[in-house]
């Protein structure tokens, strides 16, 4: 199993708790960001585990608008349009988003984070809208495919990139054969993390345990798979999270 650094532990518990890379930076003395902290949370993006509320995205667009070559602000915004489409499955945001990573990468070239959403956006809109059209949807899986292994070599170490990218692979169909390498790669975190992985955010540990589990079950290791969504019920059996967790465990075959 590769080994995970400490710096990417580390940004990986800022991640998990629900903070972003930018909070990451933040702390090595970068310049803040344009939004006043959230409470609970060193992020200056958005919520974590919720969708983005209107009066949110209104304002992240004002922020963009009053200021055009701020690269975080404008980052900031194209992951807002990203979690609309996302968490509340508004396929107007896509585009949007779009538009939003392209001006982020025009500001910011090759920034690994942009990728890494950029390159989700392109993964879940194929499984999503273009499920009926088979050939735009294989265009759209290897677009996402090629941004976010960009990403991941250009960030190993980047919790943010990590998360985002993992999650990815296990919607891509199992053709790709990213699932061990999802395997690998976040037992190698979770191991890093030790007991500091208790510590944080409901949200973000259900999503690592969701993925780890989805990956398990596509490398056809069923218990190992219920062991994690076993575990991230455990934490919270009232999220969205746990909705979700709880359709993977319906597709497991049933204990012997």
């Amino acid at each position: 199993m590769k080994r995970i650094s400490h710096v990417a532990i580390r940004t990986a518990m800022l991640f998990l708790s629900g903070i972003g890379a930018d909070a990451a930076h933040a702390q090595e003395g970068q310049k803040p960001a344009a939004r006043a902290p959230i409470p609970n949370q060193l992020a200056q993006d958005f919520v974590a585990g919720r969708v983005p509320r209107s009066e949110e995205i209104a304002a992240a667009e004002a922020d963009v608008a009053a200021n055009p070559t701020n690269f975080e602000m404008t980052r900031r915004l194209g992951k807002g349009y990203f979690f609309q489409y996302f968490g509340a499955g508004n396929a107007s945001s896509i585009p949007k988003a779009m538009a939003t990573f392209d001006k982020a990468l025009e500001l910011k070239k090759d920034d690994p984070e942009t990728l890494a959403y950029y390159g989700a956006l392109y993964v879940f809109s194929a499984k999503r809208v273009d499920k009926n059209d088979p050939a735009k949807q294989k265009v759209a899986f290897d677009k996402g495919f090629e941004l976010l292994q960009k990403a991941e070599k250009l960030a190993p170490r980047n919790g943010a990139v990590i998360s985002v990218t993992s999650g990815s692979y296990v919607d891509l169909p199992e053709s790709y054969g990213m699932a061990p390498h999802v395997v690998e790669t976040l037992e190698g975190m979770r191991k890093g993390m030790g007991p500091m992985f208790d510590k944080f955010s409901h949200h973000g540990r259900q999503r690592l345990l969701l993925t780890l589990g989805r990956a398990y079950a596509q490398t056809g290791q069923p218990e190992k798979a219920r062991a994690n969504f076993d575990e991230a019920l455990a934490i919270n059996g009232e999220s969205t999270e746990a909705n979700l967790l709880k359709t993977e465990l319906a597709k497991l075959a049933p204990k012997p």
